[in-house]
């Protein structure tokens, strides 16, 4: 779990951020994955003393690829600048909400629960959750814990009502949201000190409630 490693790996790769210099580089690109796969094998064990949901995954699953999508714009850079692992029940692709963790060099690295941009249905059930839950929700995000560790959604809002949905509703301020993740950002100095993966579970153990509520809306999905 060298995370120094990673990230002066991933400095360099902002810096050379091209499929010659990954290929040059290959060898050191295996060796900063192995060190970041050992890191979210340890981090899921420690996740798995409160959440019995994920007993069964593996960081393999849980992997973000480095690859930016096929569909890049001629001349984007082709890798992105951050090792990512997105932990819940069936991995990355699954429909329910995950414990995120993001290194990326420049003071980008963060943490974070929820789900940053679920699909149409995923957020149709979510707000029907919202309009048939709300004091639940709210008993989380209220929570001062909670509030001090992560604060607000980062997902955007509408301007107006989502469909169905009333102008005067009092829930309103919850279902204007179109994605539900909260976010917490540390500098390289922080992510490289001795002893930053010990206080994550910690952090994430207060996310799981947020996530008990959005998954319990997606039980169909």
């Amino acid at each position: 779990m060298n995370i120094p490693y990673i990230l002066h790996f991933l400095e360099r790769l902002q810096q050379n951020n091209s499929k010659d210099w990954m290929d040059n580089h290959r060898d050191e690109y295996l060796q900063a994955k192995r060190y970041f796969i050992e890191l979210i094998d340890h981090l899921i064990k420690e996740l798995q003393a409160f959440d019995a949901s994920l007993h069964g995954v593996t960081a393999q699953q849980c992997l973000f690829r480095i690859n930016k999508n096929d569909f890049s714009k001629k001349g984007e850079a082709p890798y992105k600048s951050h090792f990512g692992a997105g932990i819940s029940l069936g991995g990355r692709h699954s429909p329910f909400a995950n414990y995120v963790l993001l290194l990326e060099p420049g003071d980008g690295s963060r943490i974070g629960g929820g789900i940053r941009k679920p699909t149409t249905r995923q957020l149709e059930l979510i707000r029907e959750e919202i309009d048939y839950n709300p004091g639940k929700l709210r008993q989380v995000l209220q929570k001062p814990e909670f509030s001090k560790i992560w604060g607000d959604f980062r997902g955007d809002q509408r301007k107006l009502p989502p469909k169905g949905y009333d102008k005067t509703h009092p829930e309103l301020d919850l279902l204007t949201y179109n994605g539900f993740q909260v976010l917490r950002y540390y500098k390289d100095k922080e992510v490289q000190q001795a002893g930053f993966i010990d206080i994550l579970p910690s952090l994430y153990k207060e996310v799981k409630p947020l996530h008990d509520f959005l998954n319990s809306a997606l039980t169909e999905l």
